[in-house]
C-alpha cells in the first residue's frame, strides 16, 4: 500500500503535567513534563503507523520546538518532509488537575504563515502527493493562511488522483471544496453552519447542504463518547458508541480519522471504516498524553462495539 500523507499547516509541540489542584495566583509545583509531537496532521500520521500503515507528514517547521517535532517524528518511523517557516513552531500545554482527574488544555493560536511560506507547503504536498491515495489535512489553520489554501489542496489531490480527508475547525470547514470525506465534530459542524442542530433531522440536513456545495462527498460527524454518523448524499447510518475508562482525550479524533483513513485504504466499507475509526478514538483514552491508539486496543474495542 501506498504511505498515507498527511499534511499539518500548524503542529504543536505538547507538554502534559499535572498538579494536585488548581490554584489561582499560588505557584503550583508541576509533576514531569512529557513532550509529545502533535497537531492533527502529525497525530493521523502517528496513528497511521500505530496501527500498522505507513506515512508520511508535511508540516511547518519553525525554532527549537519545530526540531524537536521533526526529531520524535523520525524516531516513530515517520518520514517528515518539513517547510521551514520564520517564526517558532507553536506549544500547547496540558494539565490534569490529580484531586479531580479534570483536564485543561491550553492551546495556542500558531505562528503568523506568510504568503511565500503557505506556497511551499502547497509545493511540498505536490510533490508528495503522486506517491499517496489518501492526503489527510488535519487541524487548525494558522494565523496568515489565505482563504484558498484548501482549493489549492483539492487540485492538488484531484491531479494526482488522491482522496482528500479535511478534519478542521468549524469556521475554517466553509473554505474546504472538492475533499472525499470530512469529519466534523457536531459543535465544528454548528459553527460551520451557524445553526444549533438540536437534533438528528438537521444534523443530516446540514451535512447534504455541505455535500450539495461541493464541500464533500461523505461527512462524518463525530459525537465523542456518543459515537458518529456517516452521511452520504443518498444514506444517513449511526455508528454507535464504545465507552472505555477516562483518559486523556488530546488527539482521540485524530486518530478516529487516522483509523478511517487507513481502513479504507485497506478497501473496508466506509460504516466499517467509521467503526474502526470510532474504535480507534475510544483506544487513544487508554494511551498517556498525545500517544497514538495502540492496535491490541482499537482491535478490542471494534469486537465490543455493537453493529
Amino acid at each position: 500500500m501506498a504511505p498515507i500523507l498527511t499534511l499539518t499547516l500548524n503542529p504543536a509541540l505538547d507538554i502534559h503535567t499535572s498538579v494536585p489542584e488548581l490554584i489561582p495566583t499560588d505557584k503550583m509545583r508541576c509533576s514531569t513534563a512529557r513532550y509529545d509531537p502533535g497537531g492533527g496532521g502529525v497525530n493521523v500520521a502517528r496513528a497511521v503507523v500505530a496501527l500498522g500503515g505507513t506515512a508520511e507528514a508535511v508540516i511547518t517547521s519553525g525554532s527549537y520546538s519545530g526540531a524537536h517535532i521533526r526529531t520524535m517524528l523520525g524516531k516513530d518511523g515517520i518520514a517528515v518532509h518539513a517547510v521551514t517557516i520564520a517564526n517558532p513552531t507553536r506549544e500547547s500545554f496540558t494539565v490534569t488537575e490529580e484531586w479531580t482527574g479534570q483536564q485543561y488544555r491550553f492551546v495556542l493560536p500558531g505562528p503568523h504563515l506568510t504568503s511565500g511560506e503557505e506556497k511551499r507547503c502547497l509545493q511540498a504536498v505536490a510533490r508528495c502527493a503522486s506517491g499517496a491515495d489518501y492526503l489527510v489535512v488535519s487541524g487548525s489553520v494558522p494565523p496568515g493562511c489565505s482563504d484558498s489554501i484548501f482549493a489549492g489542496l483539492a487540485r492538488i489531490a484531484e491531479k494526482h488522483d488522491c482522496r482528500l480527508i479535511v478534519d478542521t475547525a468549524g469556521p475554517t470547514l466553509k473554505l474546504v471544496s472538492g475533499a472525499y470525506l470530512i469529519k466534523p465534530s457536531l459543535r465544528e459542524l454548528r459553527e460551520c453552519v451557524g445553526n444549533s442542530l438540536i437534533d438528528r433531522a438537521s444534523q443530516v440536513a446540514a451535512a447534504r447542504d455541505l455535500i450539495d456545495a461541493g464541500v464533500s462527498e461523505i461527512v462524518v460527524i463525530s459525537y465523542g463518547s456518543n459515537g458518529a454518523m456517516v452521511i452520504t448524499f443518498e444514506e444517513a447510518t449511526d455508528v454507535a458508541s464504545i465507552h472505555v475508562p477516562e483518559g486523556s482525550g488530546v488527539g482521540a479524533g485524530d486518530n478516529m480519522v487516522a483509523a478511517i483513513t487507513y481502513a479504507l485504504d485497506q478497501g473496508w466499507s466506509l460504516i466499517d471504516a467509521v467503526r474502526f475509526g470510532t474504535a480507534a478514538g475510544a483506544a487513544t483514552l487508554l494511551t498517556p498524553g498525545t500517544q497514538p491508539c495502540r492496535r491490541v486496543d482499537v482491535d478490542r474495542l471494534l469486537q465490543q462495539s455493537p453493529r
